[in-house]
């Protein structure tokens, strides 16, 4: 007798985000997950260069480092808005950002609330119960 394992209770392939009466689906899949780890990675790495180059920074003149900081600013805010974008679509990740405040901090918050999600799905079904396997009865 065969045994049948349901995967809708264990393996979670989205996860819907309200804010504002407003509803973000996003895709647990293969493309959205590369998609996920490359913001991560680039987004953050705007911000620990900004916070390691921050002593050197100071030496500089005032106006190059005002530059330096809006660049950097400016290069996480796109590559964020980009991903966003690529998962909700132009309209729902302006509306987001719109509704942030138009705080690029606030969509960081928001992809880290996703990231964690996305790496939640995958722990979440490996510690899941499965009924024992015995064969092809």
């Amino acid at each position: 007798m065969s045994k049948i394992i349901d995967l809708n209770d264990i393996l979670k392939t989205e996860a819907t985000f309200t804010y504002k009466d407003k509803e973000y689906v996003f895709k647990f899949d293969d493309a959205s997950d590369r998609a996920l780890q490359e913001v991560w990675i680039k987004a953050t790495a705007y911000a620990t260069e900004l916070s390691k180059d921050e002593g050197e920074l100071d030496k500089k003149p005032v106006e190059e480092q005002v530059n330096a900081l809006t660049d950097a600013m400016d290069k996480q805010h796109q590559i964020v808005m980009e991903y966003f974008v690529s998962q909700i679509g132009k309209t729902k990740a302006e509306t987001l950002y719109k509704d942030l405040g138009k705080s690029t901090n606030g969509l960081m918050f928001v992809l880290g609330l996703v990231k964690r999600e996305s790496d939640k799905a995958i722990e979440d079904a490996q510690e899941a119960t499965y009924p024992e396997f015995d064969g092809n009865d």
